[in-house]
């Protein structure tokens, strides 16, 4: 019962979501994005007040445990894989609200793949055994769809997330 194709990002939701009519990013889970002087250091300003559908709040180290997922699974892989591994230096979790990417070398591309990856929730997924095989049958999420009301071989129904 694994989250399939579009399906994830009605679940999951990214930092911002790239908008193809206007080529601007939207802000999302995160309020803005700003370069440093030197285009080496990317901060992004999380959304305050944000709830995984189980209630807990969403914070800053939900995106830094999401990279850290990406980065210690190579099996795993999402917009922000390659750019994990060959550009990103370090990134951490300033405060609740504050998540800073450090770069090796410019490359402001990288933006889009980062803003643009689905995060997911520490506080359930640091319990996962083996994050490649979890079916994740109840998934915990900020998107507007969370609750699986029914999963068959067929169909399957999702209804509104609670928060």
């Amino acid at each position: 019962q694994t989250t399939l194709g579009s399906t994830a990002t009605a679940i999951y939701e990214p930092m911002m979501i790239y908008n193809k009519s206007t080529g601007e990013l939207v802000p999302w889970l995160a309020t803005e994005y700003k370069w440093s002087a030197d285009n080496l250091t990317l901060t992004f300003t999380i959304r305050k007040n944000v709830k995984w559908s189980d209630g807990q709040p969403f914070t800053a180290k939900d995106v830094v445990y999401t990279y850290d997922l990406l980065k210690n699974n190579n099996a795993l892989s999402g917009t922000a894989s390659s750019v994990l591994s060959e550009y990103i230096d370090s990134y951490s979790a300033l405060d609740d609200n504050t998540v800073e990417f450090k770069f090796k070398s410019v490359y402001t591309p990288a933006l889009y793949d980062i803003a643009n990856q689905i995060i997911v929730p520490q506080h359930i997924w640091k319990d996962v055994a083996d994050p490649i095989t979890w079916t994740n049958d109840n998934p915990v999420a900020t998107g507007p769809f969370t609750q699986v009301t029914k999963f068959e071989s067929q169909t399957y129904v999702l209804e509104k997330n609670p928060y």
